[in-house]
């Protein structure tokens, strides 16, 4: 499973002041299951994820939204900081290309 929204799941958690047990109850869900969503050992279903954000009290917006950003930006950020200079280099061009088209 992503690591980003594993971490998102912990932290809004842990900003709730929720243990495992507490929030999997809220949820309805197993404590084991939302302890392997959150070490990334599995990977969420969109139903656990609403049930989740209903348990938190959020909206999936919420979720998604994480500091100004996206999941998915944040996504494309951690590959693009996995690029060799060469890639890089070509993702910028193909980006380029792909901005003067949408002109």
């Amino acid at each position: 499973m992503d690591l980003i929204i594993s971490k998102r799941i912990k932290e809004l958690r842990m900003e709730h002041g929720l243990s495992t047990n507490k929030l999997s109850n809220m949820a309805g869900l197993s404590q084991s299951y939302v302890r392997k969503l959150e070490n990334g050992e599995c990977t969420p279903t969109v139903e656990s994820l609403e049930l989740l954000c209903q348990a938190l009290g959020i909206t999936f917006e919420d979720f998604v939204n994480y500091k100004d950003k996206s999941l998915l930006q944040l996504q494309a950020i951690k590959i693009i900081g996995k690029m060799s200079d060469s890639q890089l280099d070509g993702f910028c061009k193909l980006m380029h290309m792909d901005a003067d088209e949408n002109m």
